[in-house]
């Protein structure tokens, strides 16, 4: 049965046979092809040291150096991809800018129906409670005061901003 120590000098093997990689397989374990952005040393590393015992073998045995014949035929299809991406990116911002925009006429004009709507239960439920508020507040006040002499309460925090 391999161990850790194996498949890590299969590892670092793989790479030394190809110094010159600029890309590689399985750098993350949900990435199949990526761009390298640190030395492959680190990502090793990294593996090793952080990732649980149970997955540090297959991602090592997964990370490997992409070829420059693999990279020949990778790299125009990717340009391509990236290119299309771009564009339908680019048409779909577009459309969601003008729903977007249509969508926030529709919210504006909903709220000021809800706002119409509501207004007269909004007055009468304020009408209806205010005095049992301000009883409510005066006893509350009276209470403090006695429990807490030197409060600093302002109505709104114990602090003075």
């Amino acid at each position: 049965m391999r161990t850790i120590g194996q498949a890590e000098k299969e590892c670092y093997a793989a790479w030394a046979a190809q110094p010159d990689a600029t890309h590689g397989w399985c750098l993350h374990h949900e990435v199949e092809f990526e761009e390298l952005t640190e030395p492959i040393a680190n990502r090793i590393r990294y593996i090793v040291n952080n990732k649980s015992r149970d997955e540090i073998q297959c991602r090592l045995d997964n990370l490997r150096p992409v070829s420059v014949a693999s990279l020949v035929i990778i790299l125009p299809a990717y340009e391509a991809y990236q290119k299309a991406t771009a564009q339908a990116y680019e048409a779909y911002q577009k459309a969601r800018a003008q729903a977007y925009e249509a969508y926030q006429k529709a919210r504006a004009q909903a709220e000021e129906a809800y706002q119409k709507a509501t207004a007269p239960a909004e007055e009468a439920y304020q009408k209806a409670t205010a005095q049992a508020y301000e009883a409510y507040q005066k006893a509350t006040a009276q209470a403090h005061r006695a429990d807490v002499p030197s409060h600093t309460w302002n109505g709104a925090s114990i602090f003075k901003n």
